[in-house]
């Protein structure tokens, strides 16, 4: 191959994927040109990495970065792009007639891209045609209580229907979770907004994970290939961080093939299965119609798939018809493999979801350490190549210094707050907390305000129980809610309004406010959740620093701060609201009786 023929754009050149892809292609003397967000990237310290390029994120600039990406083909006069990730291959496969009057771009139609990669759309499919798929229960709407009854097993996988969704004209990345219960999988359904478009309710399978890949002409296969995943990160499911290649088996390679050809695919993907450890049967999990990111594998298994690419893409043949490769050949992802090792020590089995007859902790360190393995070769690090595993290293050496540092930091409490608990244990041990309470609590008390952060947890939930318990006890007090940083005019939190209603507290009504030195000016007294936030509040309305107190100071145990259950489980807004409820309580007969 003469060095002089033109070239291929490869675009995520952080991808292990590109870096595969520019290493294969460059050993063969095809000009590689890389592009990344940023000026470096993984695949753009490779030594056979021509020339780099780099573009808008795609993700909040998708016009411009289909514009840069473009604009990069035309001044290096590339032949052949490769678009290496989910949101390149919808952005570049959109616009396809704008790209390739000079350019070939071997990727499917954006119709037969979304036909497969739309999880919903493919499972229902695949269940219709004699494919087995998982116990899939397939939500259109969000709206999970309606098939609650109809879940008999925990946990189960949470699958968005997209892996891709475009929101206000920018695209997002959605995530498959776990749920192990009915209150996990309703808080999933209230946390993500994008499970409120089609989404699927899955059986979790356990067993191992296979994948078909293969490069495909008009939905026929021009070259195949097999691989199970040894090791994963998260070890509970996630990346595949040391893989093996397998033989083409049945009947895995025949549904593979049924899929690629329902859609009449062109270009690369791949087909990933898990195979039911008890029974054998191996389900389809998803579609990938794109390079995936264990590509060197094939690569040193004897398939090269970018090679094959370009020649399908500037040819419109292969060389050879014959395409095989050995089995036993094992890619080993090192700092990936690290990580799952790191989370195999420092978590339980029950924390990282495995499943039983999962390696031992002693098991994992033994295979972890085994380096001896002829057929093992490493993925990123290579003699040959060096640059890309040095760079991947100092990129991950410097995220573990920001992590750790980032966790010492917030572990050195603040000296204020520090002083605050001191302060409060000393009027414990001298006996002096009602007198200093009745300092900061007027008689009478007119006017009560609480206040947390958002007001849509903490805050809403005292107000309505404080309004409860007034009228019971007679007394005349006004009470409002208020949030520090809130949004105005939005509803509680969907798990807050669940959990206070077991309370016998209705925030079904209850719209957000946003704190006002008015409101300020006009309470009496004034209810904080956390000690930062008495802080924040007497720096912000210095004249009202006498009447703001901590709410949980009025509880009956040591720990005075009330934490923000947002974003945590029904066990998380149990445990808080307990604690306003007994505040809440102790503050009124406080008031009520003078103590």
């Amino acid at each position: 191959m003469s060095v002089q023929c033109r070239g291929v754009l490869i675009t995520d050149g952080n991808e292990r994927s590109a870096l595969a892809a520019t290493r294969a292609l460059g050993q063969r003397g095809i000009p590689v040109y890389v592009g990344a967000e940023a000026p470096a990237s993984l695949a753009g310290c490779s030594r056979y990495c021509t020339g780099t390029f780099q573009y808008p994120s795609p993700w909040k600039h998708p016009q411009e970065y289909s514009a840069s990406v473009l604009e990069s083909a035309k001044r290096f006069d590339a032949a052949v792009l490769l678009p290496m990730t989910d949101v390149a291959v919808e952005l570049i496969s959109s616009r396809s007639q704008d790209f390739q009057a000079n350019l070939t771009i071997p990727i499917p139609s954006v119709k037969q891209y979304r036909q497969l990669s739309n999880k919903y759309g493919l499972t229902y499919w695949a269940k219709m045609n004699g494919v087995p798929v998982p116990e899939s229960l397939f939500l259109q709407d969000g709206v999970v209580e309606k098939v609650l009854d109809q879940i008999t097993r925990w946990p189960v996988i949470v699958k968005p229907g997209a892996s891709l969704i475009s929101r206000n004209g920018l695209w997002g990345k959605t995530s498959v979770h776990v749920a192990g219960n009915a209150d996990e999988l309703l808080h999933l359904y209230e946390e993500h907004w994008y499970l409120k478009q089609p989404s699927l309710i899955q059986q979790r399978i356990v067993g191992e994970g296979q994948g078909v890949f293969g490069l495909f002409s008009q939905g026929q296969p021009m070259a195949l290939f097999a691989h199970r995943r040894l090791r994963e990160k998260p070890p509970g499911g996630g990346v595949s961080v040391l893989r093996e290649s397998i033989p083409l088996a049945r009947p895995i390679t025949d549904y593979a093939v049924k899929i690629l050809q329902s859609s009449q695919w062109n270009g690369v993907a791949m087909v990933e299965f898990k195979v039911d450890r008890d029974s054998g049967v191996p389900y389809l999990i998803e579609v990938n119609g794109r390079f995936w990111g264990s590509l060197q594998l094939a690569i040193d298994a004897g398939v090269d798939f970018p090679w094959l690419t370009y020649q399908l893409a500037t040819a419109g043949q292969l060389e050879s018809a014959e395409v095989s490769y050995r089995v036993g050949v094992k890619s080993r992802w090192f700092l990936g493999d690290l990580d799952q090792l790191l989370l195999r020590l420092r978590k339980s089995d029950k924390q990282l979801g495995l499943s039983p007859g999962s390696p031992t902790k002693r098991q994992v360190l033994r295979e972890f350490f085994n380096w001896t393995d002829p057929l093992t070769r490493p993925e990123v690090f290579r003699l040959s190549d060096t640059r890309p595993g040095l760079y991947e290293l100092r990129v991950y050496l410097g995220q573990l210094v920001l992590t750790v540092w980032g966790g010492i930091w917030s572990r050195v409490p603040d000296p204020r707050v520090l002083w605050e608990r001191v302060r409060w244990k000393l009027l414990g041990i001298l006996g002096r907390r009602d007198s200093w309470l009745r300092k900061h609590v007027p008689q009478p008390v007119g006017k009560i305000l609480v206040l947390c952060k958002g007001n849509i947890c903490r805050s809403p939930f005292a107000a309505e129980l404080l309004r409860q318990r007034v009228r019971q006890l007679g007394i005349s007090v006004q009470v409002a809610s208020a949030g520090i940083e809130a949004v105005s005019n939005q509803e509680a939190y969907p798990l807050a309004k669940r959990m206070a209603i077991r309370y016998g507290v209705p925030l079904s009504t209850h719209r957000t406010t946003l704190l006002s030195g008015e409101m300020v000016s006009e309470a009496d007294l004034i209810l904080v959740m956390e000690t930062g936030q008495v802080r924040s509040m007497r720096e912000r309305y210095p004249h009202a620093a006498g009447k703001v107190v901590l709410l949980g100071q009025f509880g009956s145990t040591e720990e005075y701060e009330i934490p923000d259950p947002y974003g945590g489980t029904a066990d998380t807004f149990t445990r808080c609201y307990d604690q306003l409820t007994k505040a809440c309580d102790q503050l009124l007969s406080f008031i009520a009786h003078g103590r």
